[in-house]
């Protein structure tokens, strides 16, 4: 992790009031880690203030523009959702139609040591660590003040969730490559030295700890926005990391404590543009606004094919493959959200195209990072794992049937119950961003042929290959020498 990543200066706004010198930004409106330890030491008692401002920093960032802080930028740079929709356009559920921004993603031609794909994955995440580390490592463990504890707990859950998708991006999955090499892990920001890539067993076991101690931490704690991640949230991504350990048991019991007290969504609320943070089946997500939105560089631009941006503009659209459309039943709301064969609705829009993802105008559509749904699919794949047939079909029950009034008790068991899940998994989180893990961990193989994929992206992965994964960046190879060349992804 490059030294120089600092605090962002968003993250100190709320400190306006202050009229020591010591908050004066640097010319390139960035705060130093000792002028925050100066305002700290001139005034402790602002210490809540201070940290609740950092946090929403770094939720702010994860739907920021050039977060790479590239001089030109790029508008396939705007946060966590740039990410999400380069590794779906890797897989196989989704089809961009023509060549265009994250067009490279689609051909899954972006995992070069020198690509700007890789830095910014790599950028993004650890830029937030590094904050989450300048906090953690300002607060009293030990503290009772329970506005400081929630900002701990969501430091934590946030790095670990950092340290998952890291891993996740950078190696193959984690059951079957433990030994393999993951990605540093940074925890203290003393400490200056340049670490190795720890294996992945290391890196998992960080990404547990992490979160077990927001888990914790979490307790009691009443948010006030679904930006901020409560111990639902913490939850929620511990049964991500469990998914991906195959520790069937504990994804189960995270996911479902996790949704406890939360509901899914109508069929209305599913079809009303998947844009509202306030929908009650969002879990976490970032909420966008006037002053917020990043307009043409933003996640609806590249994915709203009605929108005025680069899908609905320039025809740059978004669709589902034909064979995951095809496998939807007619009487499944999920399937309303693409167009379907001999539709007339939006006349103008290839068929398969989605309109599961429409702003509301303005460009301020909201961003959906976690959601009810999600934990079901997790619970369920997890109990189908452990052959725990009987209530891995409940569970899935429970689910589709709201999405498909036609929907009866599933009668598979083994393998078959896995694959409905599977399907099912796909399905509901088309466009989310989960597309390529999970490919990844089912360990199957990306195939694009026989759908309605561009003939020059129409083609095969098969499952552990080098493709899958992201080689460490040149500039980190250039500037860390505890990462050697010999230590690079193929």
């Amino acid at each position: 992790m490059k030294l120089r990543i600092i605090i962002f200066a968003m993250s100190i706004l709320v400190l306006a009031s202050c009229k020591k010198s010591f908050l004066d930004q640097e010319p390139d409106g960035i705060i130093l880690e000792s002028q925050l330890r100066e305002a700290l030491d001139a005034a402790p008692q602002l210490g809540p203030v201070i940290f609740n401002g950092q946090v929403s920093g770094i939720y702010a960032y994860m739907y920021s523009y050039n977060t790479a802080q590239r001089a030109a930028g790029r508008h396939d740079d705007f946060g966590l959702k740039s990410i999400q929709l380069a590794t779906d356009l890797n897989a196989e559920d989704m089809v961009q139609v023509v060549h265009h921004w994250f067009g490279f993603d689609y051909l899954a031609d972006d995992r070069a040591a020198n690509f700007a794909r890789v830095f910014t994955n790599w950028n993004f995440f650890y830029k937030i660590v590094y904050n989450c580390n300048l906090i953690i490592g300002s607060i009293n463990e030990t503290t009772t003040d329970p506005t400081l504890k929630a900002i701990l707990g969501q430091c934590y859950a946030v790095r670990g969730w950092c340290f998952l998708n890291l891993a996740e991006l950078f190696q193959q999955t984690y059951k079957g490559n433990e030994n393999a090499y993951g990605i540093p892990v940074y925890t203290d920001i003393s400490d200056l030295n340049s670490k190795p890539r720890g294996t992945m067993t290391e890196v998992y076991a960080q990404v547990e700890d992490d979160l077990q101690t927001a888990i914790n931490l979490l307790a009691g704690w009443t948010r006030t926005s679904k930006e901020q991640v409560n111990q639902a949230v913490a939850r929620g991504m511990l049964a991500r990391a469990y998914l991906n350990m195959e520790r069937w048991a504990d994804a189960a019991t995270q996911a479902n404590q996790a949704r406890q007290g939360l509901s899914l969504m109508s069929a209305a609320q599913y079809t009303s543009g998947f844009s509202d943070i306030s929908n009650a089946e969002w879990m976490w997500g970032g909420d966008l606004n006037s002053n917020t939105t990043t307009i043409f560089a933003s996640f609806f631009s590249h994915m709203d094919n009605t929108n005025p941006g680069y899908a609905g503009a320039l025809g740059v659209y978004k669709s589902i493959s034909k064979k995951l459309f095809d496998q939807i039943s007619a009487t499944d709301v999920r399937r309303q959200v693409f167009k379907a064969p001999g539709s007339t609705a939006y006349p103008a829009l290839p068929t398969y195209a989605n309109i599961k993802f429409r702003d509301p105008g303005g460009w301020v559509g909201d961003y959906v990072y976690m959601r009810v749904a999600e934990m079901y699919l997790i619970e369920a794949e997890a109990l189908a794992n452990q052959g725990q047939d009987a209530q891995a079909r409940q569970v899935l029950f429970n689910l589709v049937s709201v999405r498909d009034p036609n929907y009866v008790l599933s009668a598979n068991s083994g393998t078959a119950l896995i694959n409905e899940v599977r399907l099912h998994r796909r399905i509901e989180l088309w466009g989310e961003g989960f597309n390529l893990n999970d490919f990844k961990r089912w360990k199957i193989a990306i195939d694009r042929t026989g759908s309605n994929h561009r003939v020059d992206a129409t083609f095969i992965i098969p499952a552990g290959d080098p493709r899958l994964v992201y080689q460490i960046p040149q500039a980190e190879l250039d500037a860390n020498i505890n990462i050697p060349l010999a230590h690079q992804n193929p």
